[in-house]
């Protein structure tokens, strides 16, 4: 069970059938979600509503959602979970292929409609198909894996990012609690860390429909925290795991996370968490 409730990776792949009970208990996750119903009928719990499921369907469910299905007919579920990570890896994506508007579609959805994304019929087998070719590849041990994978992935989002447009076009960012607005903020911050343009103040003022000067106010009152200290800690988290999980050296690391230089990244690093970069080597 802990398979389906946490992951390690930043993309993995899961499919089960469920012929009587989904078996698993109401949840959330520490993930995002997309849930695919190969086949099958019976009702989704999401949030606070409850609809009907069959056979095509798919849900998107961010780490806010908590959900559960009620099995009618024997149901076989495909599940593709991904983390913010492979967001902030979106370098790796084809710059012609993937665009922000796209990402932000995707990573600030809020779940205001219970019922399966899809909104043009046609997209139904576009979906499907390219999630089992992200399946298919995932254990692939052959080389260029991981570029197929994230860009078999950044196809999946764009089909997926035409759909929820288009089926909460509607949406404004009125009605947003603050809690959520932050929450929203602050992903956004960390999905573009990398990117000095867009984590400026103005256009994260244009982008939430705020005030240039009431943004960092903002922040500061609901997450307890600067701006800039909030930028420093995501790229600090981001070397940790590239310290870990690749094979860069720490001049890299430096250059690709904008820092100075590699002395500088090593006096932050420290600081923030009182080791050396070198530790991890």
């Amino acid at each position: 069970m802990a398979q389906r409730f946490y992951i390690t990776k930043d993309l993995d792949v899961l499919e089960f059938e469920a012929v009587n009970e989904w078996g698993y208990p109401r949840h959330k996750h520490n993930f995002f979600e997309l849930t695919f119903v190969l086949y099958g009928k019976g009702q989704h719990v999401l949030n606070e509503s409850i609809i009907n499921y069959k056979t095509g369907d798919i849900f998107f469910l961010t780490p806010k959602d908590e959900h559960e299905f009620i099995i009618a007919e024997p149901t076989r579920f495909g599940i593709i979970k991904f983390t913010e990570q492979l967001f902030l890896e979106k370098s790796t994506f084809s710059v012609q292929v993937y665009g922000q508007k796209n990402i932000d579609a995707v990573i600030f959805h809020a779940n205001i409609i219970a019922e399966s994304i899809v909104h043009f019929e046609h997209d139904k087998a576009q979906l499907t198909g390219l999630y089992h070719l992200i399946k298919n590849e995932i254990n692939n041990k052959l080389v260029f894996n991981r570029h197929v994978l994230t860009e078999l992935f950044a196809a999946l989002l764009l089909v997926l990012s035409r759909n929820l447009k288009a089926s909460i076009k509607n949406k404004t960012s009125e009605g947003i609690s603050d809690q959520e607005k932050i929450e929203n903020i602050l992903a956004y911050i960390r999905q573009n860390v990398l990117d000095k343009e867009l984590i400026k103040i103005k256009r994260i003022a244009e982008e939430f429909y705020m005030s240039p000067n009431y943004v960092s106010v903002f922040i500061k009152k609901h997450a307890g925290i600067s701006i800039q200290q909030y930028v420093i800690q995501t790229k600090i988290k981001m070397a940790e795991r590239l310290l870990k999980q690749s094979n860069l050296g720490i001049n890299e690391i430096a250059d690709k996370l904008g820092f100075v230089d590699a002395s500088h990244f090593n006096k932050i690093f420290k600081k923030y968490t009182g080791k050396n970069p070198s530790a991890y080597e």
